[in-house]
């Protein structure tokens, strides 16, 4: 029993130069992507301790501060589902290459690229949200205090 598959070209040449941009391209593509994702993935979990921080810092936890502890808490949610969507990104996804055509690898290349720049959207987006609950509800702590 042989070990060639019958119905197989040989790979040739241009195969391997095929293969070789195909492998630079996804190198080179997921190496900005996924260093992007890393950083803000670390971002994201630093901002909930920097914001439970400052969240002491005003004096929120007191009596009357429902809706401001509300904002911090919700904040703090998006912080970590936005280092949870940063941490998918980088996780790594399998593409099948075939000597037999490239041209699939490229559309798994960029369907791969195109959830991965969702995902980080989605994530930045939820990083603005945060931020933007949780300067609001210290803010107006801040502006009680005084």
């Amino acid at each position: 029993m042989s070990d060639e598959i019958p119905d197989a070209l040989p790979v040739g040449p241009e195969d391997e130069d095929k293969r070789i941009f195909a492998w630079d391209l996804m190198k080179a593509s997921n190496d900005v992507v996924v260093g992007f994702a890393r950083l803000m993935s670390t971002t994201s979990m630093t901002a909930i301790g920097v914001l439970l921080s400052l969240a002491g810092l005003a004096g929120l936890g007191r009596g009357g501060d429902g809706w401001k502890l509300l904002l911090v808490g919700l904040s703090c949610i998006a912080y970590l589902a936005a280092a949870l969507l940063f941490s998918y990104v980088v996780r790594g996804r399998q593409i099948n290459i075939s000597p037999d055509d490239y041209d699939d690898v490229v559309e798994q290349f960029l369907s791969a690229a195109r959830l991965r720049q969702r995902m980080t959207n989605i994530g930045l987006g939820l990083v603005v949200f945060a931020t933007l609950c949780g300067l609001t509800a210290i803010l107006v702590a801040l502006g009680n205090r005084s």
